[in-house]
């Protein structure tokens, strides 16, 4: 069994890479670059170059390496990806359809807004939210009261979150969105409480396997990537996503993201239909996902997963970046970096992918979040 793992840049490539590899015969990896993290794990039988000049040209790329080499199955990892592979899916020489949610259940999940109307018709708390017009008045926020979060209103856009404290810094914020996309942002009021998160893996259109976490600690600290997270069973982060994702009819993985307020609700932020970043967490409580997948492509064998609860952190993608912005978190961060009960993504056996992780831990604080 042959597998072929896409985004090779992104540090969940290298997990599902790190988790399927015991598993198959060969494993390759697809970057847009020559050389990426992924790619040059001493797991990665193969790297190839894909460039995304489109959606399609990607999809004819990708089917050019697998018909070339040889692969039996294609893993999307990343969300334009995902995306891509799920609407161009009859075009694909690998099979993948029993992994991907359907059409029209991705388009859901892409589109925060209706993800937010869907949610509010099931009874999920959601964040009050508004979608502005960019060229508009900006009052249909006044509202939500300050201060709010402005945001895309697809998930798989690139990533745009701005904080405004009042109308000025509201309206500023929606016209430097404006310089960057064409669709209309969100603007929602802003929640105190933690970040959480709901994983599943749905096979045949039923649950195979389900866990939650809360973030310790993120990157922008205001709200972002895991860079400490703990796995939990939460009753309600389940029944809210289950709600959700049993709507959607959904397939495959995916992750439903909450934030608390003040009273400790969770909200539904957005719906990730794809691999997270945080995906170590998973695999090392219990649920590897990617490995399940690859079986139950191979023979339909479906997982009987044992969930135990792990603390885990991201020193190079994450957590350094963290410390720069809050330095008063350093003595945190490097008592989970000595503490044989925190996990981490480092492994002495396979050090080139954090060269590269590096690299990128050292450069993103400058670039913004």
């Amino acid at each position: 069994m042959e597998v072929l793992i896409t985004d090779g840049m992104m540090k969940k490539s290298l997990s599902v890479l790190r988790s399927v590899a015991p598993v198959a015969s060969r494993t390759g990896v697809v970057s847009s670059f020559p050389h990426s993290m992924a790619g040059i794990s001493r797991f990665a039988d193969g790297e190839h170059q894909v460039r995304r000049t489109s959606p399609r040209a990607y999809v004819d790329g990708v089917n050019e390496v697998v018909e070339r080499y040889g692969y039996d199955y294609v893993l999307p990892v990343g969300g334009w990806t995902t995306n891509v592979f799920s609407e161009h899916r009859d075009a694909l020489s690998a099979p993948i359809e029993e992994v991907l949610p359907g059409r029209e259940s991705m388009r859901i999940a892409q589109d925060k807004w209706r993800c937010y109307l869907l949610a509010r018709a099931l009874d999920v708390p959601v964040p009050e939210t508004v979608r502005l017009d960019p060229d508009g008045d900006v009052s249909a926020a006044d509202s939500l009261g300050f201060p709010l979060v402005v945001k895309a209103g697809t998930e798989s856009a690139p990533r745009f979150v701005e904080y405004a404290t009042s109308e000025a810094e509201l309206r500023a914020a929606v016209d430097d969105y404006a310089e960057q996309y064409t669709d209309s942002p969100l603007a929602q009021e802003y929640l105190s409480g933690e970040g959480c998160g709901f994983f599943a893996l749905y096979l045949d259109g039923e649950p195979a396997g389900s866990y939650s976490h809360r973030r310790i600690r993120e990157f922008p600290p205001t709200g972002g990537i895991s860079a400490c997270a703990e796995s939990i069973l939460d009753e309600t982060l389940t029944e809210y996503g289950t709600r959700i994702l049993d709507a959607l009819g959904w397939n495959g993985p995916v992750m439903v993201e909450f934030k608390r307020d003040a009273t400790g609700t969770p909200h539904l932020i957005e719906i990730n239909p794809k691999f997270w970043g945080s995906l170590d967490l998973g695999i090392a409580s219990g649920l590897d996902f990617p490995e399940a997948m690859v079986r139950y492509l191979r023979d339909g064998t479906r997982p009987d997963f044992s969930f135990s609860s792990r603390r885990f952190h991201w020193p190079l993608s994450g957590d350094i970046q963290h410390a720069i912005a809050r330095p008063d978190s350093t003595p945190a961060i490097f008592g989970d970096l000595v503490s044989p009960r925190t996990d981490t993504n480092l492994s002495a056996t396979d050090p080139l992918p954090h060269l590269v992780e590096g690299a990128k831990a050292v450069v993103s604080p400058f670039l913004g979040s």
